[in-house]
């Protein structure tokens, strides 16, 4: 009976076409850049790379532009 089950689920997976998206694909990587011409270093969580962009505007004072935050391919 268990191999009849991993029968079936091995034929489930070679069934799956190369265009669908695996279910534990890696999320995607967030950075920043800024019209100044800096840019992140590099970060996985949104938030914390926004909070790093928001960090970096600070710096510079309050009529320096926001960084874009972006996912980076």
């Amino acid at each position: 009976m268990l191999r009849k089950i991993l029968r079936a689920l091995a034929g489930d997976a070679s069934q799956r076409s190369d265009t669908e998206p695996d279910s534990f694909s890696n999320p995607p990587i967030y950075r920043w850049r800024c019209e100044c011409g800096a840019k992140s270093r590099g970060s996985d969580i949104k938030a914390d790379t926004e909070y790093n962009a928001q960090r970096h505007q600070w710096r510079h004072g309050l009529s320096h532009p926001m960084p874009e935050v972006y996912a980076a391919e």
